[in-house]
């Protein structure tokens, strides 16, 4: 069984349930409980954007649980928005928000301080991705060379 689950690529799924699948229905010393019953994937379905996975059900009119295959499909979560120390450090940042604040938004005032708040999240996010998407990696160039002038 390994031979043709390695050749054909197939990949045991999880289980949420009990960890035997089947029993000999006996009791006490003569009683035997395996895990007979799995589920393969094969690497096309791995690589799905669906998450998987097997649920040992009771075992009520068989010597068998029944095993059911879950799956879901991953929903495209919501980037968080964090704000950045960079865009305090620039100058043009202020203007951006100054745009954000002199709009007029309905509401009591604080639905109104949420909602520029949200809104000046967003516009320094596209903003910096806009104008300063290589001050990052600059960043990131500049400590590893002074990581390596430490070394020296």
């Amino acid at each position: 069984m390994k031979i043709f689950l390695t050749n054909n690529d197939f990949h045991e799924v999880g289980f949420v349930g009990p960890k035997f699948t089947w029993c000999n229905n006996k009791k006490g010393v003569d009683r035997i409980l395996e895990r007979l019953d799995r589920c393969f994937l094969n690497p096309v379905a791995i690589s799905s954007k669906n998450w998987f996975f097997v649920r040992h059900l009771a075992q009520v009119a068989s010597d068998h649980c029944p095993i059911l295959l879950n799956f879901t499909v991953q929903q495209a979560s919501k980037k968080i928005l964090r704000f950045e120390d960079v865009w305090a450090s620039n100058k043009a940042s202020m203007a951006v928000l100054e745009k954000v604040w002199r709009r007029n938004y309905k509401g009591n005032a604080l639905k109104i301080l949420n909602r520029k708040m949200k809104k000046s999240l967003k516009a320094l996010y596209f903003w910096g991705k806009a104008k300063m998407q290589n001050l990052l990696s600059l960043k990131k160039e500049l400590l590893f060379q002074i990581v390596e002038l430490q070394l020296k």
